[in-house]
């Protein structure tokens, strides 16, 4: 089977919400996802999974639409940072320090996080055999699957443009490997 993860497109900054950060598109973002699902329109996709943060939700959209797919929600392709109570972009965040840069590695690289993500992606890939299955998800997910795959621990970071395309392929046996990181010929000149 193939499994394309996809990373969300850009999202809008919230300094804080205490019901827990939760942004959605911002207009690029949303610019970002529909030429996404252009760029896939010619591509078969069996199945259509989704990060239940809104960020992935509305970037999933364009192309759930154009594949006539519903969406399905798996909690576990959720980034670490669900919950947190603040929501601001690499681009926006300026340099980090010390304890920013501590908190990110710990939130990346904790057990319950890579856990639930392994956990979740294994079961996407046992219940598609034989087809061709995308899941909208985060930075951190992707950056996860693929430090597995390679065998390397999570401090080893694998850094996705918004809207970007990987594609793992996966059999049953468990074997998985990276055949693409990264597509995103659509984001140039944005």
């Amino acid at each position: 089977m193939e499994l394309i993860l996809i990373r969300h497109g850009r999202p809008e900054r919230i300094d804080y919400d205490e019901n827990g950060a939760n942004p959605a598109l911002t207009e690029l973002g949303h610019h970002q996802a529909k030429l996404m699902a252009e760029y896939l329109a010619i591509e078969t996709i069996d199945a259509l999974y989704v990060s239940p943060q809104q960020r992935a939700i509305d970037t999933a959209a364009p192309l759930a639409e154009s594949k006539g797919l519903a969406a399905t929600v798996v909690d576990g392709i959720a980034e670490f940072d669900l919950g947190h109570t603040s929501y601001v972009p690499g681009e926006e965040a300026g340099p980090f320090t010390d304890d920013d840069l501590e908190a990110l590695i710990a939130g990346l690289t904790a057990e319950s996080f890579v856990t639930r993500v392994l956990d979740s992606i294994g079961t996407i890939i046992a219940d598609h055999p034989g087809q061709i299955v995308a899941a909208v998800c985060h930075g951190g997910v992707i950056s996860t699957v693929l430090a597995d795959i390679l065998g390397l621990d999570g401090m080893n970071y694998f850094g996705s443009d918004y809207t970007s395309v990987t594609r793992i392929k996966a059999d049953q046996s468990g074997r998985r490997s990276m055949t693409s990181f990264n597509e995103c010929p659509w984001l140039r000149g944005l």
